[in-house]
């Protein structure tokens, strides 16, 4: 972009409306202008802290709605590096989420992105889901398959 010149919501990126993504991405591209022009920059240069900190703003939401993306059945790859790991990990979070409340609130916050996706990969979150998840007795249930194997 040229000196004098940003962008922000839509213009910068605009998502699938499924996930909610578009206003809360537009309010804090709006958060990091007000943020910039309050740092006295120089106008008469290109904006580039401004359009870094969008960027993250960008990734976090295109991290979120894309992995969800690649779950629908008609999409069949190329799938992403490590793709396997994070799948099991988020189906893990998402899980242990539905039965523990600290999962739930930190699930929540990236989902309405008060917090970054790497929030959940935090030390603490990762090992609270696996002992959760992995270590956690839960009870038996009944599939709907018809067999009672749960």
């Amino acid at each position: 972009m040229p000196a004098g010149l940003v962008a922000a919501g839509d213009a910068i990126a605009s998502f699938n409306p499924v996930y909610g993504q578009g206003m809360t991405s537009a309010t804090l591209h709006a958060s990091c202008l007000s943020a910039y022009l309050r740092s006295d920059p120089r106008l008469d240069e290109p904006a580039r802290v401004y359009f870094d900190q969008v960027r993250v703003i960008v990734d976090a939401a295109w991290q979120v709605s894309t992995s969800a993306d690649i779950e629908l059945p008609h999409v069949d790859g190329p799938y992403p590096p490590g793709y396997r790991v994070t799948k099991w990990f988020g189906d893990l979070v998402f899980r242990t989420s539905q039965t523990d409340p600290v999962l739930s609130a930190r699930l929540s916050r990236v989902t309405t992105m008060l917090d970054h996706p790497a929030a959940l990969s935090r030390p603490g979150t990762v090992l609270r889901a696996l002992r959760l998840g992995l270590f956690t007795r839960r009870p038996a249930t009944t599939s709907t398959n018809g067999h009672g194997h749960g």
